[in-house]
């Protein structure tokens, strides 16, 4: 997984945003508009993906400016993290400054075959990663392990 935080969003939203439209320069400033109910107590507001529909930022052009909602935040990252899961969260404070983390995570998960599994531990023995060995051969003894017997006469 990787986490990113405000200002490796904020490159990402930028190199995206010129690449989408790359008509003139631009600035990215957080700005959260949220509505009454999504303000807790201590005036703070706290938004996940969700709350795709909330303006997150201002886009500032030199002629002119415009809002960037959080469902577009989720695009651009996606657009730069194609094939992953991302979750968005922001959080302002009272004081108007605002704290925003991305977490991208790949489904990068691998069934492989027992003889797959045999190639990959000679692999590891002659890089000699130790570690790697050791969950490589975990996972093929799990695989080639037989069932126990009260286990096998139930199915």
């Amino acid at each position: 997984m990787i986490t990113l935080n405000e200002k490796q969003i904020y490159a990402v939203l930028h190199k995206q945003l010129n690449r989408n439209f790359p008509v003139q320069s631009m600035e990215l400033n957080y700005h959260i508009e949220a509505d009454s109910r999504l303000i807790n107590t201590e005036g703070e507001v706290e938004l996940s993906n969700k709350h795709y529909w909330v303006k997150v930022m201002d886009c500032v052009y030199p002629t002119h400016s415009r809002p960037i909602l959080m469902s577009e935040v989720i695009y651009f990252l996606r657009q730069e993290y194609m094939d992953s899961t991302i979750r968005v969260f922001m959080k302002q404070d009272a004081h108007g400054e605002v704290y925003a983390t991305a977490e991208i995570s790949f489904q990068d998960h691998v069934a492989l075959e027992a003889e797959q599994l045999k190639a990959m531990i000679d692999l590891a023995l002659v890089v000699k990663d130790k570690q790697w060995f050791e969950e490589l051969t975990a996972a093929y003894l799990n695989m080639t392990r037989p069932l126990p017997s009260s286990v096998s006469s139930s199915m």
